[in-house]
């Protein structure tokens, strides 16, 4: 393989962007879930889920990166064991999801992006539900009822979901020029 001049940074400046320019749309969503089912006011709705995104967002990035790197482990054990004509394609996509830049361009760069950030946003998904709620509680503590962790996951399940699609559609489209 061979290792250009630039060091191979991990995808935070493109997350970082992506995570604030996501933000508000993410904000409306999660304020509606919290307004039906809790009886809020829009604004203070809007106010909790805001304070919760931002701080889940800040909090999670860090720790997101973390379990994600951990879950390479296995998977690149995995990858080890694979037979040596399918072997390589996924080390170099393992690579790449891992260190967005820093290697040569190659064929499988396109899938790993798509591959690593879904693999990233699995465990933004657990630390957002766990920060949320934290602070959802401590701006509101009355909200602090077994239907809050109902209401927390449901919003995360959307936004998530929603966010999901259209890097599934990538990984999609990515796989199949890659099999073209």
């Amino acid at each position: 393989m061979v290792i250009m001049a630039n060091v191979m940074i991990p995808t935070v400046a493109e997350h970082v962007v992506i995570m604030v320019f996501l933000l508000l749309p993410v904000v409306f969503v999660e304020a509606v879930v919290l307004e039906q089912r809790h009886l809020l006011k829009v604004v203070g709705a809007l106010k909790l889920a805001l304070l919760a995104n931002v701080r889940s967002t800040f909090v999670g990035l860090p720790l997101g990166y973390l379990f994600a790197w951990l879950g390479l482990i296995p998977v690149g054990l995995f990858a080890a064991l694979l037979p040596e004509n399918v072997s390589s394609p996924i080390s170099r996509i393992l690579a790449n999801m891992v260190a967005h830049g820093g290697m040569a361009p190659n064929k499988y760069d396109e899938v790993a992006y798509y591959l690593g950030t879904l693999l990233v946003m699995i465990p933004y998904y657990f630390v957002t539900f766990r920060v949320e709620r934290k602070v959802i509680v401590k701006r509101n503590p009355g909200l602090d009822t077994p239907r809050l962790s109902g209401t927390v996951c449901l919003m995360n399940v959307i936004t998530y979901s929603l966010l999901a699609l259209p890097v599934i559609a990538g990984a999609i489209r990515a796989c199949r020029r890659l099999a073209a």
